[in-house]
This record gives structure tokens, C-alpha cells and sequence, in this order.
């Protein structure tokens, strides 16, 4: 009994320990590409993959060129990107300060001011982006292109 325990745990917890479980998505292909919005390039927008049927997520955030890099899915991905302007921070008026409450009454609820979207609603829904691109090893870098209209 003694044995079949000893078994048990090994092959439950210092097999996969030994094998790794990194972030290293064996299957996924690395690429990189840029983010621009009406011909700038978009800093700090959340760029998402989504691969086979939605089987396979993939997220990256844009550097200040508007440049990513990431491990996605083989084949055809949705792509979705959203950003929220930094400087719009949700505020509600009249309310005190975050540290002294921690619910609002619902008038304060009510008074919320939702942060500002950096970029058309329709591009942070890989089903209404109307990005879609297929993904191969060795691909050239991706220009993803949106429009502010």
C-alpha cells in the first residue's frame, strides 16, 4: 500500500514538476507586429488572439511604438484590440476617497464616469473587429491597422 501511495504521488507531483510547466505553450508560433490607429502607432493597447473556435487565447500589450510581440495559435486567429485612455480614470463625483468606503450608495454608483475608450468599441470584439489573420511559423511581422471612423 505503502508503494502504491509512493507511485500516486510521484506520478502526480514530481512528474509534471520535472517536465515543466512553464509559459512556453508548446504549439503556439511566436510573432510580432505593430498596432497603429488612423496611421499612429498605438501605445499601450491590449492585443488578443484567439485561435481555433476560441480554443486558443493569446494576449499582448503595445510598447510605445505600438509594437508586440507574442505566441499564438497555428492557423486562422480572431484578433481584438481595446485600450482605455490612461488620463480618463473612473471618478465619481461627490464620493469620498476610495480608502474610506467600500461600496457607494447608489446615487454615487450612479455618478460613475467610465474611462474613455482609446479606440472604436467594435475592435475590442474579435467578432465585430474584423481582424482575422492566419498563422505560420516564420511569418513576417503583422501591420495591424485600425480606423478612429
Amino acid at each position: 500500500m505503502i508503494s502504491t501511495r509512493f507511485g500516486l504521488f510521484l506520478s502526480v507531483v514530481l512528474l509534471p514538476a520535472m517536465i515543466g510547466c512553464g509559459n512556453d505553450f508548446p504549439g503556439r508560433v511566436a510573432i510580432s507586429g505593430i498596432v497603429e490607429l488612423d496611421g499612429k502607432p498605438l501605445e499601450g493597447a491590449s492585443v488578443a488572439f484567439v485561435g481555433d473556435g476560441g480554443g486558443a487565447l493569446a494576449t499582448a500589450t503595445t510598447d510605445k511604438l505600438g509594437e508586440f510581440r507574442i505566441k499564438v495559435a497555428p492557423g486562422s486567429n480572431k484578433v481584438s484590440v481595446s485600450k482605455v485612455d490612461p488620463n480618463a480614470a473612473a471618478a465619481v463625483a461627490g464620493a469620498p476617497k476610495a480608502e474610506d468606503m467600500l461600496m457607494g450608495t447608489p446615487e454615487q454608483v450612479k455618478k460613475i464616469v467610465q474611462p474613455k475608450a482609446g479606440v472604436p468599441e467594435r475592435y475590442g470584439n474579435p467578432a465585430t473587429s474584423n481582424l482575422q489573420f492566419d498563422i505560420s511559423a516564420g511569418m513576417k511581422p503583422l501591420s495591424i491597422s485600425l480606423s478612429s471612423k
